[in-house]
């Protein structure tokens, strides 16, 4: 992608240890942010989207990852741009094209 200012980051959840009897282990375990790629965050309320059972949803962002990527529904991103958070929030819909090797994600 020629256009990629931003990058793409993924919430990873690490499960706390536990003992023997099942008690967790203070200072196990934890959430960071993981770099995906880079990206192009576009502010988006125009796009609408009916699910199944009628519900419709709009997302606040879309964004176009310069790759093909393993995200799936309900996974916690956000587009950072340098130090400042562009958006964030949970994945409503991956598409990853065919031919030209890259991702769209609505938010």
């Amino acid at each position: 992608m020629i256009f990629a200012p931003h990058t793409l980051q993924v919430k990873v959840t690490i499960p706390m240890e536990t003992d023997e009897f099942g008690r967790p282990i203070p200072g196990t375990g934890g959430e960071s942010w993981q770099d995906v790629c880079k990206c192009r965050c576009d502010d988006n309320s125009t796009k609408e989207f009916t699910s199944e059972n009628g519900e419709v949803f709009r997302p606040n962002y879309h964004v176009v990852c310069e790759k093909k990527i393993s995200l799936s529904a309900g996974d916690e991103v956000r587009c950072m741009d340098g130090e400042n958070i562009r958006g964030t929030g949970k994945v409503y819909m991956v598409k990853n094209t065919n031919y030209f090797g890259y991702s769209e994600i609505w938010m």
